[in-house]
């Protein structure tokens, strides 16, 4: 579906819509933010993800095309794998890619909520207010997240730069953290922060570069992906620049 474009060239839109909002009950609510949307002059392209189109295809397809803002239309997980196919396929600064949120059902939308994006209402009024901040990654093998990764299992192996190597047969909740916010810091002197605990207690650290093994268990990056492991952690100089609302909770 194509609806008619009203904003210069490098203002397109284009709304990928995951492939869950497929499902008949978001009929309704899809038709409301559409409407609502064109109201605010903000209508573009709609991409509906399915069988025959992946997040992947069609995030480098707009890119490809010129587009310069592309809405993610979905939950946390549609977030975190438009971002990793925005920083992959943009070329530099100069034809940098914005990347819009509106978020669709109840739960796993954390990634909207930090950034101020509440409800559909909420999401539609802050494109239509363009606030745009940028927000840097932290690398996973060669994919990016903007908060968390963690792991939750016995037997995780955690070489710390490549120096210091930690080991529990015990189950653990291993959580390494970025601070996405630019404070002006040399990127390649960045680091990120590791919580290891089980019951005996916890540990902290902060590292430029962690390697996580468990042969039985998956990192979960922003609530949503699951990176398989051997894990190589580290700050990234990669951004994304996202609209963002007011009321952002990001830190």
């Amino acid at each position: 579906m194509r609806l008619s474009f009203l904003q210069p060239l490098h203002f397109m839109y284009a709304y990928i819509y995951d492939s869950f909002t497929n499902d008949r009950r978001y009929g309704k609510l899809l038709y409301k933010t559409e409407k609502r949307l064109t109201d605010l002059n903000l209508n573009g392209k709609i991409i509906r993800l399915g069988v025959s189109k992946n997040i992947k295809v069609a995030v480098e397809d707009e890119i490809r095309q010129g587009t310069r803002t592309i809405v993610a239309v979905g939950n946390d997980s549609t977030v975190s794998q438009v971002i990793n196919y925005i920083v992959s396929n943009q070329s530099d600064e100069k034809h940098q890619v914005t990347l819009g949120i509106i978020p669709i059902a109840e739960k796993e939308n954390k990634i909207a909520a930090a950034f101020g994006i509440n409800s559909i209402a909420d999401a539609c009024e802050i494109l239509l207010a363009r606030r745009l901040e940028s927000f840097r990654l932290a690398q996973i093998n060669q994919g990016y997240f903007l908060f968390k990764a963690e792991i939750s299992a016995p037997d995780t192996i955690l070489e710390i730069d490549k120096n210091y190597l930690i080991q529990n047969s015990k189950p653990t909740m291993v959580e390494i953290t970025n601070s996405p916010i630019i404070a002006g810091e040399d990127d390649l002197n960045r680091k990120l922060k590791l919580r290891a605990a089980n019951k005996d207690g916890e540990s902290m650290f902060s590292f430029k570069e962690l390697l996580v093994v468990n042969n039985n268990a998956s990192v979960v990056v922003d609530g949503s992906l699951q990176v398989k492991n051997p894990a190589r952690i580290r700050a990234s100089a990669e951004q994304i620049r996202i609209i963002v609302g007011k009321q952002r909770n990001v830190h």
